[in-house]
């Protein structure tokens, strides 16, 4: 019988750290719902207008969730 011996690195992974890209994904999640929502209800709500912050905010959150998807999550997909 061969010795099947598993790696214990995941080829292509960017961040190493399992914890570190849990919390990214977490963080970028969150974000995701929160920051739209917050649109929405801005939206719906003519009391206050927070487009100012949200406007940029949503820009930003869509340039770090390609990013990560990118540069994090696609190349740990095994092929």
């Amino acid at each position: 019988m061969s010795d099947l011996t598993l790696p214990t690195t995941t080829a292509n992974v960017v961040i190493e750290n399992p914890q570190v890209r849990r919390v990214a994904n977490i963080v970028i999640g969150a974000l995701a719902i929160i920051i739209p929502t917050t649109v929405a209800i801005d939206v719906a709500a003519p009391g206050f207008d927070l487009a100012v912050y949200t406007t940029p905010a949503m820009a930003g959150l869509l340039f770090l969730a390609g990013l990560f998807q990118l540069g994090v999550t696609t190349p740990n997909i095994p092929r």
